[in-house]
């Protein structure tokens, strides 16, 4: 059984070969899990030592999260946002790291994803998008492809000759998409506990809002001076607001 983690944000800027990265740390097991701006997760250990790189997106990564699993303590399974309007589920392998692999792309946004959250059984996943909007999707990937592949241009279909062979991550359509933000939303996350059903989200609109995530209809709005970005200390904050005013 995989032991819990814990995971937090820190920004930190280095170099991984002629790439100037900005890069969000988790920190999970023995291993630091990193992804970067230049569409890569990287894992280190405690000495510093790169033990895992594989590309994820062709623009940078804005968000990850670790999804909850109980395979070996060596298999993680981490969802990504980007910059290139796609978020991905990947699976890698500490031990064997020629074996990881995209699971499934997520396709709904019409603009950069600005993050990704799962909740705390690792079943569902959010993202939010500069377009407005937030999707709601499960983990299972699917055994076709739910979103057709769009028509390709002669420089796309050149590219798919040469990598016809190549396995293709399943491209997954949301469960739901929230609707509520008039302008780009930075951040949504699940709440936990008996309220995984809910979740909060802050946007450029200068609001935060709470949302009903089994109906898909967003329950209450904050109007706020200021734009902050949702954290685990903001969500309980809230709900105890909730709780105490019902906003």
């Amino acid at each position: 059984m995989k032991i819990g983690y814990r995971q937090f944000h820190v920004i930190f800027k280095g170099t991984f070969g002629n790439s100037h990265t900005t890069a969000f740390l988790t920190f999970h097991s023995s291993y630091f899990l990193t992804t970067s701006y230049d569409g890569q997760i990287r894992a280190f250990d405690y000495s510093k030592k790169l033990v895992l790189s594989t590309l994820a997106h062709s623009a940078p990564i804005t968000s990850m999260c670790v999804t909850p699993t109980t395979t070996d303590d060596s298999t993680y399974t981490i969802a990504t946002s980007s910059h290139d309007l796609t978020c991905q589920i990947t699976q890698i392998n500490l031990e064997m790291p020629s074996s990881s692999k995209a699971l499934s792309s997520l396709h709904l946004h019409t603009a950069p994803v600005s993050s990704i959250s799962s909740n705390t059984s690792g079943t569902h996943l959010l993202t939010s998008s500069w377009d407005g909007l937030i999707g709601l999707w499960d983990t299972t990937v699917p055994s076709s492809d739910e979103v057709p592949e769009p028509t390709p241009n002669e420089r796309d279909r050149k590219k798919r000759r040469r990598t016809e062979n190549t396995a293709k991550p399943k491209r997954k359509a949301p469960l739901l998409v929230l609707k509520s933000h008039t302008g780009r939303v930075a951040k949504v996350l699940f709440s936990s506990g008996s309220e995984e059903n809910k979740a909060y989200s802050c946007g450029f609109d200068s609001t935060v809002r709470r949302w009903d995530t089994e109906h898909g209809v967003c329950e209450h709005t904050i109007v706020s001076l200021f734009i902050f970005l949702l954290s685990p200390t903001h969500l309980y904050l809230l709900r105890r607001m909730y709780r105490k005013n019902h906003f």
